[in-house]
């Protein structure tokens, strides 16, 4: 990963003040074309690099490195909010919470790119257990392999709002949270296998909270319930029976929602009675930020025109292609390079009627994609052969394989062969091809249509069904899909093998064995013995891989870019567990910076 640092500060002058504002972008009627100098992208380095340019102070202004108190920071929401109650449904999709609330444990700032750089905070998250550290819970323990201890931490206050009018957390609103959370139609139930579930939580006084666990799953337990499991007052269910309404959203996290407008914005005020404080900064009560304000998007184009003009101050998940125009437009832009959430046909393997049931019929479309043209000519080289289930960065280094040391199994589904293919299909039964379907998102249709268009040279025809990102959605997270469906592959915490577990809802291609089963059962009841857990996670890497339970395509390089008033921020997106935009937490805007810059 590199960060590209391209803040100059000017000496105090209104002649270079507006040569500053001329180089920065302005209204899309009025873009020049700016000659942009070469830009290295490094691909799957572990180390970030800052580069080396003069940094001047300006009169007036402050090093990016001071913290900085007030101003609005303004980002993209990619669609409307789902869920508002952790009660029903995923608990990832409780997006408004990330702001408002907050779960027992959370990502260690202090191990991030800000502090030691023992993790990235960047893409997935590798559900190493060295990486969390306290939130609402201040510490934990294990008295034994059947017991979860929490000790809740004192002087945590609720919003001054109605009904808890600003009163403390306490372990009878762990105790209250944490049943709701794994009780259906909740969604951590399902995630676990039927006797894997708490047997029972109890607040023990005000400040513990003691969970019974069996043994078997007992990690997997720990993982979900400290990293994925909202804490909110219980008083706003008696009271409204439901969070569901936005208007009855209470926390304890550093933001205060006050208004939503559906499928347009939401705005947070900040919480002037937030517990935590910066850890560099020890003195200083956080968040830094007064307002926050979450602009829903939809459109790509209106997305990067939203950050090119400056109406947002960061957008993430953006291709090699737009982020060069954008360093043409723009060249105050900072950026960091990753990999993206490639999409891959995912094939159901359960139902024997279907083609794909045969693992030479996923052998054999496998290999009949040119997936290094794809790279050299779509993605033009952004792009690396292998990125799933674990990609070549530090957080996954345990477990990662390159290509050329895989077994040859997986190896040969990276060749491109369609006479092998077209062998393949004869001996599976199938020596003039066949029909299938895949349901995709709209804007993953074009690109589908260059898969259809090699899968006709085995004569396998490809039928594409897109559909709007809410109907997707619904296939998506109901599993709701006849044949194939075109997906992000999960990376997060390798070790709960989302996508090779039958009661998983990640489990698109409906594929588990033996193998997989005993695997995760292993890793999942000894989550803190590396020494155990990692050898096998390596090998199912291999194993997962060489099933073919998908058309394996690259993983194109994608951007994250926010401007140079983003300050404290180094490209940092998922921390912890599935806890997106923690960073905000930490950063600052620099207001005079960003006024110095004409916006």
């Amino acid at each position: 990963m590199t960060v590209k640092k391209k803040i100059l500060w000017l000496v105090v002058s209104c002649l270079m003040a507006l040569s500053l504002v001329i180089a920065s972008c302005g209204p899309a009627e009025e873009e020049a074309e700016v000659e942009m100098g070469e830009e290295e992208v490094e691909v799957g380095e572990e180390e970030v690099e800052v580069g080396e340019e003069e940094v001047v102070e300006e009169e007036g202004l402050l090093p990016p490195d001071v913290p900085k108190y007030g101003g609005t920071y303004t980002f993209i929401a990619f669609s409307d909010y789902r869920n508002w109650d952790p009660g029903f449904g995923f608990p990832m999709d409780c997006t408004a919470q990330h702001f408002l609330g907050g779960y027992p444990l959370q990502g260690d700032w202090a191990k991030g790119l800000a502090g030691t750089g023992e993790i990235e905070w960047y893409g997935g998250f590798s559900g190493r257990s060295d990486v969390f550290t306290g939130n609402f819970c201040e510490s934990w323990e294990f008295p034994d392999n059947e017991t979860i201890i929490w000790h809740v931490r004192q002087g945590v206050y609720f919003h001054d709002k109605y009904p808890v009018n600003g009163r403390q957390m306490d372990a009878y609103d762990f105790e209250y949270c944490m049943t709701r959370t794994w009780t259906p139609p909740a969604y951590h139930p399902g995630s676990v296998d039927p006797d894997a579930s708490p047997t029972s939580i109890t607040a023990t006084d005000k400040w513990t909270c003691v969970m019974k666990v069996p043994a078997k799953q007992m990690g997997v337990v720990w993982l979900l319930t400290g990293g994925m499991s909202w804490i909110y007052p219980r008083e706003v269910i008696d009271v409204y029976g439901d969070m569901k309404d936005w208007r009855n959203q209470v926390g304890a996290g550093p933001f205060i929602l006050t208004d939503y407008v559906t499928g347009s914005s939401l705005t947070y005020i900040k919480n002037p009675n937030y517990w935590q404080h910066d850890p560099f900064h020890p003195e200083n009560q956080l968040p830094y930020i007064d307002t926050l304000r979450s602009l829903i998007i939809a459109d790509p184009s209106t997305r990067l025109a939203a950050l090119r003009t400056a109406k947002v101050d960061k957008h993430t998940g953006i291709s090699w292609e737009d982020a060069e125009l954008l360093l043409k437009q723009c060249p105050d832009l900072m950026y960091r390079t990753g990999y993206g959430m490639s999409g891959q046909p995912c094939m159901r393997v359960d139902t024997p009627s279907l083609p794909t049931y045969d693992i030479r019929v996923r052998q054999a479309l496998n290999m009949a994609i040119n997936k290094q043209e794809i790279i050299d000519d779509y993605y033009e080289g952004h792009a690396i052969m292998l990125g799933w289930p674990y990609r070549p960065e530090k957080a996954y280094a345990p477990w990662w394989t390159p290509l050329e040391e895989q077994p040859e199994a997986v190896q040969m589904l990276f060749e491109y062969d369609t006479t092998k293919a077209k062998q393949l299909l004869a001996d599976a039964g199938y020596p003039n091809g066949f029909n299938c379907k895949i349901q995709c998102m709209s804007t993953d249709a074009d690109f589908l249509a260059l898969i259809q268009n090699y899968l006709e040279d085995i004569d396998v025809y490809m039928e594409i069904e897109p559909a709007e990102a809410s109907i997707y959605y619904s296939y998506y997270r109901g599993r709701k899909h006849d044949d194939m469906l075109f997906k992000g592959w999960t990376t997060h915490w390798p070790a709960r093998m989302l996508d090779s577990r039958m009661e998983s809802l990640d489990n698109h291609a409906f594929f588990e064995t033996t193998y997989t089963r005993e695997t995760y059962n292993t890793c999942c009841a000894n989550y803190w013995d590396d020494t155990m857990t990692t050898p096998l996670l390596k090998e199912y890497g291999s194993y997962i891989l060489e099933q073919a339970i998908g058309i394996w395509l690259p993983v194109p390089v994608d951007y994250h870019m926010w401007w140079p008033w983003v300050q404290n921020y180094h490209g940092e997106q998922n921390m912890g567990f599935v806890q997106g935009d923690y960073y905000v937490y930490y950063i600052w805007v620099d207001e005079a910076l960003k006024a110095s810059m004409g916006h």
